[in-house]
C-alpha cells in the first residue's frame, strides 16, 4: 500500500467515526422557515442523547418527549410542512393552543442544550474550564428555563446538578466510546450547536412577532 492510500484511509477512519457520534442533526432553514419533520426527528434524537448523560437531564429530557408527543399528534404533513405554519393553523383557528405551548417549552429546553454545548465548545477551544461542568449547567439554566420554572422546580433541579457528569463523561458519550480525534469532535459539537442555535433563535422571533411568548412560571 501507498504512503498515500494509508493517509486517505485514516481519512475515511476518521470520517467513519464522526458519522457514528451521538449528535442530532437539526433542519437547515429555508426561508425562515424550519421543517415539522425534520425538527421533530431532530428533538427526538436530542432525547436519545441526553439518556446518555445520566439522571441530570431527566426531567428536561421528559419535558422534551412530552411536548414532542404533543406535536406529533397535531402535526399534518400534508398542512404543517413547516412548524411555522403548525402554528398559524392553530392560532387561526383560535382553539386549544396545544401545539404553540408544546413548542414554546420545546424550544426553552433546546435553548438549554444549546447553550451548554456552546459553553463546553469554548472551553474547549480555548483550553479552559475544568472538569466540572456545574457552573457551565447553572449558566445555561439560568438564561433559559430558570425565568419559567417555579420554586419546586428550581430546587429539583439544584439538587440533580449535582450529578452532572464530568467533561470527559460528555465526551465520551457524544463519541460512543470512540476514541475520537479532539479536533474532530469540538468541531461536530460547534457544528451541532451553530444549527440548533440558528433553529432555535427563529422560533424566538417567530413568537416574539406574533406575542405567543407566555411567561406563566411552572
Amino acid at each position: 500500500m501507498m504512503f498515500g492510500q494509508k493517509i486517505q484511509n485514516h481519512r475515511d477512519h476518521d470520517f467513519r467515526k464522526e458519522s457514528i457520534m451521538y449528535l442530532p442533526t437539526f433542519p437547515e432553514p429555508i426561508d425562515g422557515e424550519i421543517s415539522t419533520e425534520e425538527f421533530l426527528m431532530a428533538s427526538q434524537q436530542m432525547v436519545k442523547l441526553l439518556d446518555r448523560f445520566g439522571k441530570i437531564f431527566m426531567p428536561v429530557k421528559y419535558d422534551l418527549q412530552g411536548n414532542i408527543d404533543k406535536l406529533k399528534r397535531t402535526f399534518n404533513k400534508y398542512r404543517h410542512s413547516t412548524l411555522q405554519k403548525m402554528i398559524n393553523e392553530e392560532q387561526n383557528h383560535k382553539g386549544n393552543m396545544v401545539a404553540t405551548d408544546a413548542l414554546m417549552w420545546l424550544r426553552r429546553g433546546l435553548r438549554m442544550i444549546q447553550l451548554f454545548f456552546e459553553y463546553l465548545v469554548n472551553d474547549l477551544r480555548n483550553n479552559q474550564g475544568s472538569d466540572d461542568l456545574m457552573p457551565n449547567l447553572k449558566k445555561s439554566y439560568e438564561l433559559s428555563l430558570e425565568p419559567y420554572h417555579g420554586y419546586l422546580a428550581q430546587q429539583l433541579f439544584g439538587l440533580l446538578s449535582r450529578m452532572i457528569p464530568t467533561r470527559p463523561q460528555i465526551l465520551n458519550a457524544i463519541a460512543n466510546g470512540y476514541d475520537i480525534k479532539h479536533e474532530i469532535l469540538v468541531e461536530s459539537i460547534n457544528t451541532f450547536t451553530k444549527r440548533l442555535k440558528e433553529n432555535v433563535v427563529i422560533l424566538e422571533s417567530f413568537y416574539d412577532k406574533h406575542d405567543l411568548e407566555n411567561s406563566r412560571r411552572v
